[in-house]
């Protein structure tokens, strides 16, 4: 016979069957009980999920693209959700830095943020290493809606469709330059366009804001592959040319614009996504809570309206388990795309 202890009880061994004390099996009931009460106090924390205020991170400053979506998408959850959603912008690193901050907060469901492909996606293929892991650290509860980026060039570029436009860019390889920020699909558009097509142009770096779109209609730069919401009311005013739509449909806002595969080059889908998440290990009672909320969005007349109003369109059967799939089907696909184009990869 051998004895050890254990802090508080005594456990004793005779011939290899444990005999349990008065006082551990007491010990034992206690922590029984507080297992249950802690379960049932957070089911029912998730059943009367949401019963204050949730925050809505942005990783991006007020007024621009994403915080415009991220405003809609807010106001209707909230009609949704019976509670309020507060949007808070974290600007800075395309979205990393709100997204990091989601990472580590408390899984209760009130913090959730507008998740993005430059950080969530893209951004693991254009950095050695990020503070957190896309995958395993967020909960994916769908994508909401995404944006359609328009081919456009300076007025006086001597293209007015996509046919004349490659021919072009086949006849002065490396002559032709393109402005955008460096991982944003003004970037990443120009990239994509030459691997797909087999052309060459130069990239402009800009650090963002309305700068490559203000050069583009000075002549500073020649091409643009920019969302059309930041455009659309500089092409209708004529001080940019649009030549096709970066999607697999058209847009309503310019119906007659042929999408970039209808118009002879190879087709592609440059349409940034906005979609919703949390930390890791959110309760599936608040996840389905937040997948219905989205669900019921996204066929909503007035939601789909705003969207449309600014070049944007919902994403209509996104779940968690479907966004949390696609986040990992598209981290494989842009480390392939960054590889294959020899993109410079950031520390």
């Amino acid at each position: 016979m051998r004895a050890f202890s254990i802090p508080s009880r005594t456990i004793t061994i005779r011939e290899g069957k444990e005999e349990v004390t008065s006082m551990q099996s007491n010990f034992l009931r206690c922590v029984f009980l507080a297992i249950l009460l802690f379960a049932g106090t957070a089911a029912s924390a998730a059943e009367s999920y949401p019963d204050r205020p949730i925050r809505l991170y942005v990783g991006f400053p007020p007024g621009g693209p994403t915080d415009i979506i991220a405003r809609i998408i807010g106001r209707g959850l909230s009609e949704k959700l019976g509670q309020s959603v507060v949007v808070e912008n974290r600007g800075g690193a395309g979205g990393m830095i709100a997204a990091r901050a989601v990472a580590s907060a408390k899984p209760d469901g009130y913090t959730l943020f507008v998740s993005v492909e430059s950080s969530q996606t893209r951004g693991a293929a254009l950095h050695k290493s990020l503070s957190y892991d896309p995958v395993k650290d967020f909960t994916y509860i769908a994508k909401i809606a995404k944006q359609r980026n328009l081919l456009v060039v300076n007025p006086r570029f001597p293209a007015s469709n996509v046919a004349e436009f490659l021919a072009y860019l086949k006849a002065n390889p490396g002559k032709v330059n393109f402005g955008g920020t460096f991982g944003a699909t003004s970037h990443i558009g120009g990239i994509l366009f030459d691997l797909e097509n087999k052309t060459r142009m130069s990239f402009i770096s800009y650090q963002g804001g309305a700068q490559p779109i203000t050069d583009l209609m000075a002549g500073v730069t020649q091409v643009g592959f920019f969302t059309e919401a930041t455009i659309a009311s500089a092409v209708k005013a004529g001080k940019l040319k649009p030549l096709a739509v970066c999607a697999p449909e058209r847009s309503p806002e310019f119906p007659n614009l042929p999408t970039i595969g209808e118009a002879g080059a190879h087709p592609m889908e440059l349409s940034p996504w906005f979609g919703l998440a949390g930390p890791a290990h959110l309760p599936p009672a608040i996840v389905s809570r937040l997948e219905h909320a989205v669900e019921q969005l996204v066929s909503d007349k007035t939601f789909n309206t705003q969207l449309q109003q600014i070049g944007a369109v919902s994403i209509v059967g996104s779940n968690a388990k479907s966004n949390q799939s696609d986040v990992v089907r598209e981290i494989a696909y842009w480390k392939k795309f960054v590889a294959d184009a020899k993109i410079p990869i950031n520390p």
